[in-house]
């Protein structure tokens, strides 16, 4: 007995495999990874702009959770290691605190992504801002420990403010940058 197989939906029309499919397969698949790298370098640059030293760890805190909790398999955990090297590097803060930070978003984002990727996004929203809360806390404990005395707490608390205000936007952005560059399906 032979086995049935339905006809192609589409007959005729197959996607190219290639070099070029290979390199645009690559590309979309870095694209959370090249935005992280590439907004480091940006806020790290002296620009003057207000609030950019706190605006760095708002982004780049956002979209690993965000990528971690949707689509996991686009930010590894070896990819946010590295990706937290270059970003103390370029911070200029205690080494490893950034580090740690990132490693402790992603982890938190994986492990209660089934939960996460379910709920509507004002419980994403909070919960977001309940681990920046918690992480930032972290990072004031830490940079206080390694500086030998207690470091002012109002910027940390400024960039716990501007990571939750800085949410939606990064969002927003997150579903447009998976629905159009990421999964795009339609690559005629």
């Amino acid at each position: 007995m032979k086995n049935f197989t339905p006809p192609p939906i589409r007959p005729g029309i197959h996607p190219r495999s290639g070099l070029g499919y290979l390199i645009d397969n690559g590309v979309r698949s870095a694209v959370p990874s090249l935005f992280v790298f590439f907004v480091t370098l940006v806020l790290s640059a002296p620009l003057n702009l207000p609030g950019q030293v706190e605006l760095m760890p708002a982004l780049v805190m956002g979209t690993v959770f965000l990528w971690s909790v949707f689509v996991p398999v686009l930010m590894p955990s070896l990819v946010v290691f590295v990706l937290g090297l270059w970003v103390d590097i370029l911070s200029f803060g205690p080494a490893g605190v950034m580090l740690l930070m990132m490693l402790i978003v992603h982890g938190v984002a994986l492990s209660a992504r089934y939960t996460l990727a379910r709920v509507n996004f004002f419980v994403l929203w909070l919960v977001f801002g309940v681990v920046m809360v918690g992480v930032t806390a972290l990072q004031w404990v830490l940079c206080s420990a390694l500086a030998l005395h207690i470091v002012e707490f109002l910027p940390f608390v400024f960039e716990t403010v501007l990571s939750f205000g800085s949410f939606p936007v990064l969002y927003a952005g997150f579903v447009w940058t998976y629905r159009f560059v990421v999964n795009n399906t339609d690559r005629s």
